[in-house]
């Protein structure tokens, strides 16, 4: 998965606007997480306010499944916030920060003081964030899979 986002970043370089470009891209990204952690806490709160009234196999693994898909949800919060005030856009082989990083393959020979992120550290913990953003999807379907299926035995 890191192949393609060190692609794309040294793709973002030889674009006019690919700043703008990237961060859009990662507000789009923050904002997919945050619909998914807002999700699996209302569908808890709803498990948990109706949980006497199915079979207590479905209460438990639904609200175990979006606890875990918040926890997913909000550890790819944590990483893009972070990645947002890391994130600076170079050319790709850093010449703009006197660097020596390349961003189209994630070398770097060092950090420096004044650039202190590696861009193959930075990309990633975004691709991290986007393996946490998956996981808490997958999550919140079997959630809402175990407390369907939890109804379905209750009727």
């Amino acid at each position: 998965m890191q192949q393609p986002l060190f692609d794309w970043f040294a793709s973002l370089h030889r674009r006019p606007g690919g700043d703008i470009l990237a961060v859009q891209t990662l507000r789009n990204v923050i904002m997919a997480a945050s619909v998914l952690a807002s999700a699996a806490l209302v569908g808890l709160m709803g498990v948990l306010a109706t949980a006497h009234l199915h079979p207590r196999w479905s209460s438990a693994s639904a609200a175990t499944l979006l606890v875990v898909s918040a926890m997913f949800s909000l550890r790819a919060l944590w990483t893009l916030s972070a990645a947002g005030f890391d994130l600076r856009l170079t050319s790709p082989t850093g010449t703009d920060s006197g660097t020596d990083t390349d961003i189209g393959t994630g070398t770097s020979s060092a950090a420096t003081a004044d650039n202190p992120v590696d861009a193959g550290s930075l990309v990633g913990d975004i691709a991290l964030a986007l393996r946490c953003i998956r996981w808490s999807g997958m999550l919140l379907v079997l959630a809402l899979t175990a407390a369907g299926a939890g109804v379905w035995v209750a009727v």
